[in-house]
């Protein structure tokens, strides 16, 4: 029945599979101008509007696709199958980021690009829009993230324990007069209470003796009947109103304007799905299990019964091939021949009229050409990235075609590996092995006809031309070394010491921290609905370019931080990687990403989601964190090498940042103490060093996320253009606006342990809490609705009141800070910023001094 049952949900998933490939095929045949020439002649036949309008449809749909390969890679049971379809998802994950750049530079840079009038010319919603996070990236490294979560708190407890020793416990130190003081207040208090509640309970009494002699001064006129009379138009006032209310709330779920009601546990759709999704990763276990056994054992069967045959084939194959080396160039060749893939006289004869038609060519010619290419390719701007990712959705579509499309699966109810496909998958491994066995005999028998050929002509002196060559063979391998070693790695202050040892000693001063269980859907906001018609009223003033709605921020930091880091395939190739700089590319190492808001506007949650969702390790490099540690004029150098070193070898790693702008702030900290910016100079150095290797490279799965609240801080032009500079990426998060707050206010609600609030106290909560950011109406929560307090709603239920009490002793973000961040946020896009005069001096300082007035105006 299990068997039949996974048969059954697993014709789903294979569905979702195949409308997922043939949407690909569609798309890259028709539509990708990277991958269809026909498609890239019409796109640039189209203004830049048709073209921004092009494109979003095509993020939208490899979007879409990448949602229905998700959900299959998810739920197939088949461990074959879903290598497959991870290949195709890799593909279309990177081709979706490499879309994003492109709209973001058909955008004009920004990072948030609007896409509703696409939307409703397609007849989607806007939830389309939304980027899912895979579940493979956890869930693929869930018994190495369980590991290294024990062996965190472990360290953090050991830590804590060795911390607490020597403080005093502060009970000790209380003198007894204040001890007295406290037992004095609660006792009174305990007092007070209980007289409150004696007079209650009196004056209840006295009510009731009260209604009771009234009653018996009136007198009883009609006895029972009376009684039973009042008692029936009581009761059936009652179920009169309870029919009334229960109509009204029908006919409010039935319009859309209330939500309809929960569903019993024992009845509930969703919580059967979450059962039956169990079941199904369990048998993903367990055929992966199975699978993985089946390549060893298949493997030593492939070598049992195939090896003989390629070895007899691979030896006749050599032994024709140097006998006709023999007789063309009257000795034995040297074995194994140098940079050939298959050992054969014509594939030998090829290389070498290919290499002497290019040896042929003049390189001064190409050296002009290129030239001359490079001088266009300056005025053109930067060169477009390689499509990696169109090859690698190509492959995959082939290789569905060819493996599962038309395959019969009818006998295979369990859904467990196919063995042909498994003999398919081992038999290259063993054709090297039994290739390297081959080549072993071939040598020694090569060797051997060589010493019969010198004693049959009696040469000598052959040693010294052995000589000769060998002495030529070391000076080639020489030069290959040379250019192999490329260039030189920074010096390792920590080589002496073991991993194990740096992880340790991170943990013990507060660097590594243990990443709070958060995700990005707890950061609530809801889409932009008329982002393009506010667009539209930006073109005539740039500053009204419109803010991010918080939809588009988690879209983003999807796309930019977790993608890339859930998956080694995606960033070894991801456009990320390099930044168009003038008519070239340059590598950016870690991909540095820099968060800019308001104090309170979730830029530590995200930081904290991001590695949550990747699984990966957090390093706090803040400033306030780091100052008093690692002191002195090689502290710096070794706390940052030592960060990356560990953050390196133990992908995915989150490198965190905050107060980042006070790090690019040039001079020294008034007041004593270590500047913050004393990581500067080994942080850049070892990331992009103007001589040598970085310790980074851009494939390495290493994020540098930066956090400010205050990047206006950053005045000088030197440390605002090397702050801006060193960030690939500048997110914005604004304040949430009306349509965020409700649903914010709503969802904190609903968490905290109210049911259901009433829609008229979400919108009066939305109203009189602008200019307040998401973290002060998360506080505003907490503090209000506790634990206690839901225990006492059916007391004392719930009031309004009670959180704009609360919310009044929050600090709002005032006009001036939220202009100065938005201005500044501006001013990196080139929004609102003259372009400095060619000659500089006073004319320059001036303009410059006027522009700075006139914002602070």
């Amino acid at each position: 029945a299990v068997s039949f049952l996974a048969a059954m949900s697993s014709a789903t998933f294979d569905l979702q599979w195949k409308e997922g490939m043939v949407e690909l095929i569609d798309q890259l045949e028709l539509c990708d101008p990277q991958s269809s020439a026909a498609a890239r002649s019409r796109i640039e036949s189209l203004d830049a509007t048709e073209q921004f309008q092009h494109f979003a449809t095509l993020y939208i749909r490899y979007l879409q696709i990448f949602r229905r390969l998700e959900e299959s890679y998810d739920q197939t049971v088949h461990p074959q199958k879903r290598r497959d379809v991870r290949k195709s998802l890799d593909g279309v994950i990177g081709r979706l980021l490499e879309l994003r750049e492109v709209l973001v530079e058909k955008n004009g840079g920004v990072p948030f690009f609007n896409l509703d009038e696409v939307l409703v010319d397609l007849k989607l919603g806007p939830e389309v829009l939304e980027v899912p996070v895979p579940k493979y990236i956890v869930e693929d490294q869930g018994r190495t993230l369980a590991e290294r979560e024990r062996l965190l708190d472990a360290l953090l407890k050991r830590h804590a324990s060795l911390d607490e020793q020597g403080e005093e416990d502060p009970a000790v130190q209380m003198d007894i007069d204040e001890a007295l003081k406290i037992i004095q207040a609660n006792e009174r208090g305990r007092q007070g209470q209980q007289r409150a509640e004696g007079v209650k309970a009196a004056r209840e009494r006295e009510a009731w003796e009260e209604r009771r002699r009234a009653a018996e001064e009136e007198g009883d006129e009609d006895g029972p009947e009376a009684a039973a009379t009042s008692l029936q138009a009581a009761w059936r006032g009652s179920a009169s109103r309870r029919a009334t209310a229960l109509m009204r709330d029908e006919e409010l779920v039935f319009i859309g304007m209330a939500p309809p009601p929960p569903f019993p546990k024992e009845g509930d759709p969703r919580l059967r799905e979450r059962q039956t999704k169990a079941r199904r990763k369990q048998m993903q276990m367990q055929h992966e299990a199975e699978y993985r056994d089946a390549l060893v054992a298949q493997d030593a069967v492939v070598y049992e019964t195939e090896g003989p045959d390629m070895k007899e084939e691979m030896m006749d194959q050599l032994r024709d091939w140097y006998i006709r080396y023999r007789e063309r160039e009257g000795k034995f060749p040297d074995f194994p021949p140098e940079e050939v893939e298959k050992p054969m006289p014509g594939d030998a004869a090829e290389g070498a009229e290919e290499k002497g038609a290019d040896a042929k060519k003049d390189p001064k010619k190409d050296g002009k050409k290129d030239g001359k290419k490079g001088a266009e390719d300056d005025g053109e701007g930067p060169p477009p990235l390689p499509p990696h990712f169109i090859n690698t959705m190509k492959d995959s579509y082939q290789e569905w075609s060819d493996k599962w499309q038309h395959r019969d699966e009818r006998l295979n109810f369990a859904q467990r590996h196919d063995v042909e496909l498994v003999r398919q998958s081992v038999r290259p491994d063993v054709e090297l092995r039994v290739r390297a066995e081959v080549n072993e005999l071939i040598g020694r028998e090569l060797q051997n006809l060589q010493e019969e050929f010198e004693r049959a002509q009696g040469k000598k002196g052959k040693k010294g031309k052995g000589g000769k060559k060998g002495k030529g063979k070391k000076g080639k391998g020489k030069g290959k070394g040379k250019g192999g070693k490329g260039k030189k790695m920074p010096k390792d202050p920590t080589a002496s010491l073991s991993l194990e040892y740096l992880y340790e000693q991170l943990v013990g001063d507060g660097i590594l921290k243990k990443v709070d269980p958060v995700s990005l859907e707890d950061f609530v906001g809801s889409y932009g609905l008329l982002g393009q018609a506010m667009d539209k009223l930006a073109e005539a003033d740039p500053t009204r370019l419109p803010n991010p709605s918080f939809a588009q921020i988690r879209s983003a930091v999807t796309e930019y931080c977790i993608l890339p880091l859930g998956s080694d395939a995606v960033k070894r190739h991801c456009p990320l990687n390099t930044a168009p700089k003038g008519s070239k590319r340059v590598e950016k190492n870690g991909t540095p990403v820099l968060l800019c808001g308001v104090p309170g506007s979730g830029k530590r949650m995200l930081a904290h989601a991001v590695a949550s969702s990747c699984g990966a390790n957090l390093f706090d490099l803040t400033p306030s964190n780091t100052e008093g540690k690692y002191p002195g004029k090689k502290g710096p150098g070794d706390l940052v090498h030592t960060v990356l070193k560990v953050a390196k070898a133990l992908p995915p790693s989150v490198v965190l940042i905050g107060e980042a702008e006070s790090v690019w702030v040039s001079g020294k900290k008034k007041g004593g103490g270590d500047p913050p910016n004393r990581i500067l100079k080994a942080l850049t150095s070892l990331l992009a060093p103007k001589k040598g290797a970085a310790l980074l490279e851009p494939s390495d799965r290493v994020l540098i996320l930066g956090t400010s609240s205050q990047p206006y801080a950053c005045e000088k032009a030197k440390d605002y253009n090397a702050f801006r500079d060193f960030f690939c990426k500048i997110l914005y998060l604004p304040l949430p606006d009306y349509a965020a707050r409700c649903k914010l206010w709503t969802h904190l609600l609903e968490r905290a342990g109210l049911d259901r609030p009433c829609l008229d106290d979400v919108q009066a909560l939305a109203r009189v809490s602008d200019a307040f950011s998401a973290g002060a109406i998360a506080e505003v929560v907490r503090r209000t609705i506790t634990p206690r307090r839901v225990e006492q709603l059916a007391a004392k239920p719930f009031s309004v009141h009670d959180l704009v009490s609360q919310l009044a002793q929050q600090e709002p973000v005032y006009r001036e800070d939220d202009s100065a961040m938005r201005g500044w946020y501006h001013k990196t896009l080139g929004i609102g910023v003259e372009p400095e005069p060619e000659g500089g001096g006073k004319e320059a300082k001036g303009k410059e001094g006027k522009g700075k007035k006139k914002g602070k105006k």
